[in-house]
C-alpha cells in the first residue's frame, strides 16, 4: 500500500486501542492508541510511519487525526487509565511544541489529566536529533506528560543515548527481537534493564504472544504488559477486557515456580555448606595452604573442578588446585598472589561472609578460562581467609535448580 492512500483516505483512518496490563494490579492500567486504515480490509499504519519519504506535515496530520479521535473515545468511555500515544519523532520535532500541548490541554477540562498521557517514540527514527529531543522531552515532562522509548529494533539501541534521554518508560517489543538468539536477547535485556534502573524508568513489554514471553517479561522486571496473548486491539475502549484472567493465573504460576526453585536452591546451598564444613573439620588448616587444598579435594571431588584460598582483600594466598580433564588434580602456582577484587560482587560476598559466617553461592556465570557456565561457593575459614570452590557444569546440570 502507498503512503498516499493514507492521506487520501484520512477520513477512514481510525484509532484502535490495545490494553496495557500492570504487574502490580494485574488488570488494565492503560491503553496504547494505534492507527488503522479502514478500507475493504483493516490495515496497520506501521508502513506509513516507517517510510522515510513521507513528509513531516503528513505524519503530523495523521498523528493528530488519530489523537483527537482517541481522546474523544477516552472521554466518552470515562477511562481513567494511562493513554499511550505514538508520535513520530521527526514530526514532533518539526512542529511547534505548543500545538500538541494545546490539543492535550483542551481535554483537561473534559477530565483527561496530562499526567495520564504517555508519548511513545521509536528510537530508530530520531538518530542524530537526541539533543533536540531531550530538550523537548524535558519541556513536556514539566507538564506531567511522560515519555516511553521503544528501545529495540533490528539495529538495537545505543544505550548511552537511551540513558541520556532518560525516558519514564522503556518499551521492549518482542516482535522486533524474534530474530535474536535467546542468549543475545537476554544480554540485551540485562543491559536495558540496567539503564532503566539507573534512570528510574519502568519496563514495558509489548508483542507478547504466549505464556513463555509473558514469563520472560515478568522475570525481567516488566511493570507493563501488552500483546495478543493478553488482548488484541479493539475499536473502542469499552470493548476491552479490563480484567485479565490469563495474566493473573500465569503470574501466580510464575510466583510458585520461582519460589520452588529458590527453595531448591537454598536447600542445595545448605547441602554444599554442610559438606564443605564437615570436610574442613577433618583436616587441619596449617601454613601450607596448597597441602590443605589437596587434602580436602578427595572429599569435594564429586562437585568441583577448581579451588583456591584468598584473603579478605581478594589476594590469592594459595595456588589454584585445578582438575585436568575432569580427573587429575593439579596445582597451578602462577595464580598465587593474584587479586580478584575487581570481579563483580567479590568484596560484597566477603562482607556477607564476615557478617553471617556462612558460605555464599554465586549467581551462574561463564568462566573466563573454561568458557563453561559455573557457580562459585565461597566459604569463610577460621584464620580470616576464604575458600573458593568452583562448581563444575556437570554438577550444575545434574541439579536443575543450580542452572537458573
Amino acid at each position: 500500500m502507498d503512503p498516499l492512500d493514507v492521506i487520501s483516505n484520512l477520513d477512514k483512518v481510525v484509532p484502535y486501542f490495545q490494553p496495557i496490563y500492570g504487574a502490580d494490579t494485574q488488570n488494565c492500567v492503560g491503553v496504547e492508541v494505534v492507527g488503522r486504515l479502514k478500507l475493504e480490509n483493516l490495515h496497520s499504519l506501521e508502513f506509513f510511519f516507517a517510510n522515510d519519504l513521507v513528509p513531516d506535515d503528513y505524519l503530523l496530520e495523521v498523528d493528530n487525526h488519530i489523537l483527537i479521535q482517541a481522546l474523544d473515545e477516552v472521554v466518552q468511555s470515562k477511562f481513567e487509565g494511562g493513554i499511550f500515544i505514538n508520535r513520530h519523532p521527526s514530526a514532533l520535532l518539526s512542529d511547534d511544541p505548543e500545538n500538541l500541548l494545546a490539543i492535550l490541554q483542551s481535554y483537561e477540562e473534559k477530565g483527561i489529566q496530562l499526567n495520564k498521557i504517555v508519548i511513545i517514540l521509536q528510537h530508530q527514527l530520531f538518530y542524530g536529533f537526541e539533543k533536540e529531543l531531550k530538550n523537548l522531552i524535558t519541556y513536556y515532562q514539566t507538564y506531567g506528560i511522560k515519555f516511553a522509548i521503544n528501545s529495540v529494533n533490528e539495529k538495537l539501541i545505543n544505550l548511552e543515548k537511551l540513558r541520556f534521554l532518560s525516558p519514564d518508560i522503556i518499551k521492549i517489543d518482542f516482535k522486533m527481537v524474534q530474530q535474536l538468539h535467546t542468549s543475545s536477547f537476554q544480554d540485551l535485556l540485562n543491559s536495558v534493564i540496567y539503564v532503566a534502573r539507573k534512570v528510574g524508568a519502568s519496563m514495558y513489554y509489548d508483542g507478547i504472544i504466549d505464556s513463555i514471553q509473558l514469563r520472560n517479561a515478568w522475570k525481567n522486571g516488566g511493570r507493563f504488559y501488552q500483546g495478543a496473548y493478553l488482548f488484541i486491539p479493539q475499536p473502542s475502549i469499552r470493548q476491552l477486557n479490563h480484567e485479565c484472567e490469563p495474566l493473573k493465573n500465569d503470574i501466580l504460576k510464575y510466583i510458585r515456580g520461582e519460589k520452588n526453585k529458590l527453595i531448591a536452591l537454598r536447600d542445595m546451598t545448605n547441602l554444599i555448606q554442610q559438606k564443605v564444613e564437615s570436610t574442613i573439620n577433618k583436616f587441619k588448616l596449617g601454613v601450607d595452604l596448597n597441602s590443605f587444598l589437596i587434602n580436602i579435594s578427595s572429599e569435594l571431588n564429586s562437585f568441583c573442578f577448581r579451588m583456591y584460598i584468598c584473603d579478605e582483600d581478594g589476594f590469592q594466598q594459595s595456588a589454584n588446585l585445578f582438575k585436568i580433564n575432569g580427573e587429575q588434580w593439579e596445582l597451578q602456582e602462577k595464580y598465587k598472589g593474584r587479586n580478584w577484587s575487581w570481579r563483580p560482587y567479590f568484596l560484597e560476598t566477603v562482607l556477607k561472609m564476615q557478617s553471617n559466617d556462612q558460605g555464599q553461592l554465586s549467581d551462574i556465570y561463564r568462566d573466563i578460562e573454561t568458557g563453561e557456565k559455573i557457580r562459585t561457593f565461597s566459604y569463610p575459614m577460621n584464620n580470616g581467609s576464604y575458600l573458593y570452590i568452583d562448581l563444575s557444569y556437570d554438577f550444575l546440570f545434574k541439579h536443575n535448580e543450580l542452572l537458573f
